[in-house]
């Protein structure tokens, strides 16, 4: 087919196996062919004529004459047969080549094929590099904050390692039945986030450091009334601030000392 550019039923014609067909369906075949103008009653009867016997009641002679007769009907049948597909092939090669349009189609048709088996491949190796990832010895996500780092245990990595196994399990979560995006801001927002994730962390570290630090210099300007309040220090972020009672707060001093 790929070499002809033939059907199915082309295929089925030329790769026919005359030699193991039964004599009387080969002639009818052969009949069939050579005579378009009878029917199969038709044919049915011009071989009862010409090949039929009955050795009990026929001529020993009569009986010969048409086994001979048959036998030369059958060779001639299956000649004609034969070359009738070669004859066949070599049609269907000299069949016009296909036009563009279909040559566009057979190419797109060829080419999708091949980016589905390629696709198909990519994500099942995808899918075994996140199984082996999230294994018994999976300890959570790293991330940098400064020059620190932190863990962020992930309680289920079966689970996980299933739902992120389909991006279509992220992207879904913003589009309608028919594909089409309803959430705009919150696809940007979660896009931005698994793009930037040591930096969003990073930030909100930071600001949390300097919320602390803003707490302890409140607390240290407004002193609640009752007993006098002793020195405290507290670490924030690996910073050591020290809070004194008495002291004027409009001249509060925050200062470092190098180790």
């Amino acid at each position: 087919m790929e070499e002809t550019g033939g059907t199915v039923e082309d295929y089925v014609r030329l790769n026919a196996d005359y030699s193991n067909v039964n004599n009387n369906a080969l002639l009818k075949e052969y009949y069939k062919s050579t005579k378009p103008h009878l029917d199969s009653e038709e044919i049915e009867f011009l071989l009862e004529d010409k090949f039929y016997y009955d050795e009990d009641l026929d001529e020993e002679r009569d009986v010969r004459l048409k086994k001979l007769a048959f036998k030369e009907e059958v060779s001639k049948a299956k000649k004609y047969l034969d070359d009738t597909k070669a004859k066949y092939y070599a049609e269907i090669k000299s069949r016009p080549t296909i036009n563009n349009e279909q040559q566009k189609a057979n190419d797109f048709f060829n080419r999708y094929n091949s980016e589905q088996i390629k696709a198909a491949k990519q994500h099942e190796d995808f899918k075994q590099q996140t199984t082996s990832l999230f294994n018994n010895e999976f300890k959570g996500f790293e991330f940098n904050l400064g020059e620190k780092k932190f863990r962020y245990n992930v309680q289920n990595p079966n689970q996980v390692a299933e739902t992120q196994s389909n991006i279509n399990s992220f992207v879904g979560k913003f589009l309608d039945n028919d594909g089409n995006v309803t959430d705009t801001k919150g696809y940007h927002k979660a896009l931005y986030s698994a793009m930037n994730a040591d930096k969003i962390a990073n930030h909100f570290y930071e600001q949390g450091k300097a919320d602390a630090v803003k707490e302890v210099i409140t607390n240290s300007k407004n002193p609640s009334v009752g007993a006098p309040r002793q020195a405290a220090d507290t670490f924030v972020g690996g910073l050591k601030i020290k809070s004194v009672s008495g002291w004027d707060s409009a001249k509060l001093k925050i200062q470092t000392k190098k180790f």
